[in-house]
């Protein structure tokens, strides 16, 4: 049989719906399969005694005779099933011995003791060699049972590899299950709720499947049939149900169809982690581009905003009119913070696509501070940045471009949330192997719910609107910029109001343990 699906061509690679001996047995009428053992058991002995007594007629010897019976019993035990039958031929044959070919004849009467001896060893034989021929035949049709079962697994296994999606694997498997056991078989799919939202079935005989989407919810289907899951502890894909009138429901069928399960959980487990890493190779496509796009978009923009930025700061000079100088500052500020802006793009599509270099040398850090402090006050208007820096020289490794771009970024957030006339100040502190940074404004500060989330990418704090409030760049790239170094960064609101945005750099390669 062919399954059709969207994508290719499965072939089903069906199992034959031969029953196996146990099935067979069961099936049978119990007083029939009584009856005919009972006959094969009369029939061996009479005809060892028959035998015996023609052995006797032609003067063999009595050890002839009594390997005939042992004889006899060995057929028995291979063509009657269990011990009981052997056993019970053992004790006719001890006995027909006694009662046909020992002195009184014709009764169990024993004139020579000797022969309870051979009885003894008779019997003995006779259920030894009975119970190692059930065992032997026993060991032959578990090993035929299993190889069927690994036979009939592996056929389930080929028709599973074949499907190319959750929903095909669903179909095969009540397919094969249902070929295998000769029983209606269904399979109850979950969604990404948990709910169980569509059911593939197959009738006992039939090689179509029906989908059906189910409603309602499958309590009262569930409760009609007996449930193999198709899970492990973290995921669940679905259960097939069996109708509880199919032919047996013994401990073997029950060990199979947990091992076809396995197969089924395996076979969609496969499916789904083919579909999240066709997911994450398209999203990583899509994340390539957007980075690609950005890059390119940025780099075109810096030129003429660098060029209108020039221009604007030349006007502001030359212009005397003061409503003019206005506009055109107002055009010069515009342009600085798209420029910066630009910077920060570029920065995210870097650390992005991992290229984000470090170069760390010693840099002092007054010279970093004073030129980040010099940039943002072009723009500051009114505002005060002052800055609080150690007497002495500090140097720290670091990469003083990306460093000051870091300051820099929080400086213009310090200064887009305060007040015209609130000061903003920077302060470095140095403490053991550590230098401190600490950009601290006077502002409205932030709802301590929003905190954790100030160096998320995109978010730009919804509680400190403002008309150049960006788009959540800024402190995501400080904060991969710090990381980068090996130092930290934290936010968080002032005991009387505004905000520390602060971070630390370590003097040394490797020492960054220790409290924030």
């Amino acid at each position: 049989m062919l399954l059709k699906t969207n994508s290719d061509i499965i072939e089903l690679s069906f199992i034959p719906t031969e029953k196996n001996d146990t099935m067979k047995l069961l099936k049978e009428n119990p007083k029939n399969a009584f009856a005919a053992q009972l006959g094969i058991t009369a029939a061996s002995m009479t005809a060892a005694t028959l035998l015996s007594m023609l052995f006797r007629s032609t003067d063999f010897s009595e050890s002839n005779i009594v390997v005939l019976y042992i004889l006899s019993v060995l057929m028995v035990s291979r063509f009657t099933r269990g011990y009981g039958w052997g056993i019970l031929a053992s004790v006719i044959g001890m006995f027909s011995f006694n009662f046909f070919f020992t002195e009184p004849y014709h009764t169990f009467h024993v004139y020579n003791r000797s022969y309870l001896v051979t009885f003894f060893v008779m019997l003995t034989a006779s259920i030894l060699t009975s119970a190692l021929t059930s065992k032997i035949l026993r060991s032959s049709q578990e090993a035929i049972r299993r190889e069927k079962q690994t036979n009939m697994l592996y056929r389930i296994t080929s028709s599973l590899a074949k499907a190319s999606s959750v929903n095909d694997v669903a179909t095969v498997s009540v397919q094969s299950i249902s070929n295998l056991l000769d029983c209606n078989v269904s399979c109850l799919l979950a969604d990404q709720n948990g709910r169980f939202s569509t059911r593939y079935g197959i009738r006992r005989g039939e090689r179509r499947v029906e989908v059906a989407t189910i409603t309602g919810g499958a309590e009262s289907f569930l409760q009609e049939n007996d449930i193999w899951p198709i899970a492990d502890r973290e995921h669940q894909y679905g259960l097939i149900c069996l109708s509880r009138d199919r032919a047996c429901d013994t401990v073997r069928q029950d060990s199979l169809l947990s091992a076809v399960c396995t197969q089924i959980f395996t076979a969609m487990e496969r499916e789904r982690l083919a579909e999240e890493k066709e997911r994450a190779k398209d999203e990583a496509e899509r994340e390539k581009f957007k980075s690609s796009l950005l890059r390119s978009i940025s780099h075109d923009l810096r030129t003429p905003l660098a060029g209108i930025a020039g221009s604007a700061e030349i006007l502001a000079y030359s212009l005397k009119d003061e409503e003019s100088r206005k506009l055109v500052q107002g055009i010069c500020d515009d342009a600085g913070w798209l420029t910066r802006m630009i910077e920060n793009i570029l920065s995210l599509t870097k650390i992005q696509e991992g290229k984000l270099l470090v170069n760390k040398k010693p840099e002092a850090v007054e010279e970093i501070v004073g030129e980040a402090v010099a940039r943002v006050a072009k723009y500051a208007d009114s505002r005060t940045i002052r800055p609080d820096i150690p007497g002495d020289v500090l140097f720290v490794p670091m990469d003083g471009k990306l460093i000051e771009q870091v300051l820099i970024n929080l400086l213009d957030n310090a200064v887009k949330h305060s007040g015209p006339e609130s000061p903003v100040s920077v302060q470095v502190r140095q403490e053991k192997e550590r230098v401190w940074f600490a950009v601290i404004d006077r502002g409205t500060g932030m709802d301590p719910k929003e905190l954790p989330k100030v160096f998320d990418l995109f978010y730009s704090g919804g509680s400190r609107a403002d008309s150049k409030r960006g788009i959540g760049l800024g402190l995501p790239i400080c904060r991969a910029i710090v990381n980068a170094h090996g130092g930290e960064i934290y936010a968080e609101n002032n005991p009387g109001r505004g905000m520390t945005l602060r971070f630390f750099l370590p003097l040394k390669e490797g020492a960054t343990d220790g409290n924030g």
